[in-house]
């Protein structure tokens, strides 16, 4: 008699235990599933990065870090979902001076906006901004402590691939020489940033 009560109670603890780790994957905090691969999520973050620099005028110079992706864990089992977050920053170049920037923050801040970003943070005593967007894209800025200006954007994708930088996405290389072109400078002086 004991035995019968106890067979169902425990394959009732299995299937709600196992319904609520299925469960708790599924809602992954809100964001919705990755359905692109890393490629086509390499050309969305670059599109954001673009979209971003177009909206800022003078335009600032700036150069590219290598497009990486980090490899998602079941936080329970420690083992890959079979997914990656594919993230890059841009670097700018281009001096922003002290009384610009909250220029530019705020001109940045309307565009991610007006693209449907929900401004999540900023921060005045150390200015930066970050967005999502409902599709779980995701977008930043921050500035450092020398006034460096830092812009980055990351997206889901499905890989079962590990972390590390994306092979072909190496991004830009420091020049040997200041004579391969002024993009590369790092301390440009724009007169209209840098007043």
């Amino acid at each position: 008699m004991v035995r019968r009560q106890t067979f169902p109670l425990i394959a009732i603890i299995t299937i709600l235990a196992s319904s609520s780790l299925s469960a708790c994957s599924a809602l992954r905090g809100g964001e919705p599933e990755p359905t692109i691969g890393v490629p086509q999520a390499v050309k969305q973050v670059d599109s954001l990065l673009d979209d971003t620099f177009k909206a800022v005028r003078p335009k600032l110079k700036w150069r590219e870090g290598p497009a990486h992706m980090s490899e998602v864990k079941n936080s329970i089992t420690n083992t890959s979902t079979g997914e990656v977050r594919v993230g890059r920053h841009r670097y700018v170049r281009t001096k922003v001076s002290e009384s610009k920037m909250t220029k530019l923050l705020t001109v940045v801040s309307e565009h991610w906006k007006k693209e449907g970003f929900e401004i999540r943070s900023s921060n005045s005593r150390v200015p930066s901004l970050s967005g999502k967007a409902s599709d779980g894209r995701v977008i930043g800025l921050s500035v450092g402590g020398a006034g460096d200006v830092d812009i980055s954007a990351g997206i889901s994708a499905l890989s079962d691939g590990p972390s590390g930088d994306i092979e072909g996405e190496e991004g830009d290389k420091f020049p040997k020489a200041p004579s391969e072109g002024p993009d590369y400078t790092p301390d440009v002086r724009d007169p209209y940033w840098s007043t």
